[in-house]
């Protein structure tokens, strides 16, 4: 017997917002603007795994969103032996910038959405929630969701339980009756399973057909309870999660 769906949670990196692609354009074409004398597919790569390190400390708690980016940007341009004066997270906003003008959705990305009615929707990410936002409006997707939660906000990152409780929260209805819907089998899928949602993966890459390759499908394969959506509450003591933010806000 399906379990009957109320609310669905959803993870961005790519599984809403292409973000592998956008951080390829966004540092190739910061590189370009530089004028640094490096391959620029091969610096490209060296970006991507410092970011993967950087980014696995800032999950780990082990330094803040502004303070991995800051050892990012320092980091990359050790590696690329150029000189640089200031502060590294000046250069990690110029990235930044060439990055969000980069940001594309998955084609399948709106019509998946729409076909999903008036059932409440929410963001659990792995991101800094701030910065989550910033890429979500600017992509027009931003005042679809009823609350955005990132690690910052969850106060751990997934696979913890704890995160997807505190989007099921914000967004009003308990685990039971929520989905949660990411690109990562494992980390997305399988940990919110374990955290007493119903975890679906997005197979981006369709790879051993197991999966929702399209987001369009992602009706179809829930039961789902479309009545009225329901507001969010709002707790007195926390953040209101539809508060617009200023671009670059951390």
């Amino acid at each position: 017997m399906r379990r009957t769906i109320r609310a669905v949670l959803f993870d961005v990196d790519d599984t809403l917002i292409d973000y592998a692609g956008a951080e390829y354009d966004g540092i190739v074409s910061y590189l370009r603007s530089l004028g640094v004398e490096v391959d620029i597919n091969v610096a490209a790569a060296r970006f991507g795994e410092l970011q993967e390190f950087h980014f696995k400390r800032f999950l780990a708690g082990r330094t803040d969103y502004v303070g991995q980016a800051r050892s990012l940007a320092k980091d990359m341009i050790a590696w690329m032996k150029v000189r640089s004066t200031g502060d590294p997270y000046r250069w990690f906003l110029g990235y930044r910038e060439r990055y969000e003008a980069s940001l594309r959705l998955f084609p399948d990305v709106l019509d998946g959405l729409a076909s999903l009615g008036n059932v409440p929707l929410g963001i659990v990410s792995n991101s800094d929630t701030a910065f989550s936002r910033v890429k979500l409006q600017r992509v027009g997707l931003l005042s679809r969701f009823n609350c955005v939660v990132g690690v910052d906000a969850a106060g751990v990152s997934k696979p913890h339980p704890r995160i997807f409780h505190t989007g099921c929260a914000a967004l009003g209805y308990p685990p039971a009756v929520t989905a949660y819907v990411g690109d990562n089998k494992l980390g997305d899928a399988v940990a919110a399973d374990a955290a007493g949602l119903l975890g679906v993966w997005v197979n981006r890459s369709g790879a051993g057909g197991d999966g929702l390759t399209d987001l369009r499908q992602l009706a179809a394969t829930l039961e789902l309870d479309s009545g009225p959506a329901a507001t969010p509450p709002q707790r007195q003591g926390r953040p209101d999660w539809r508060k617009p933010l200023a671009p670059h806000s951390v």
